[in-house]
């Protein structure tokens, strides 16, 4: 028997046991991220030759992110934040930060 009509036969028989010989395909919808933006400056911390060749931008880490969360008792109880940073305004914050510990220190 030929390879095509072994694999009649065998779909034949498939068939008349009640196999599904049939594949489904559908396309779906996902959700990505194609950028990640600064939250001061607004520009994007993902270079584009990075955007270029990434269908998902999520595994990208070369960017500052800062995560608080505030717990009962506290003046902003229950309030979550997240915000990322381009190196350039990282930077900004790690020396208002430096100042404002100078300041603290004086006092």
């Amino acid at each position: 028997m030929s390879r095509v009509g072994w694999l009649l036969a065998s779909q034949r028989i498939l068939l008349a046991l009640g196999g599904n010989l049939m594949k489904i395909e559908g396309v779906k919808a996902i959700t990505v991220t194609v950028d990640i933006l600064c939250d001061i400056c607004g520009s994007s911390v993902i270079p584009n030759a990075y955007k270029g060749n990434a269908d998902d931008v999520t595994k990208f880490s070369d960017y500052a992110t800062l995560k608080a969360s505030f717990g009962y008792g506290s003046k902003r109880d229950g309030e979550e934040f997240k915000l990322d940073f381009c190196e350039r305004c990282f930077d900004l914050i790690v020396s208002k930060v430096e100042e404002l510990k100078r300041i603290h220190d004086e006092k």
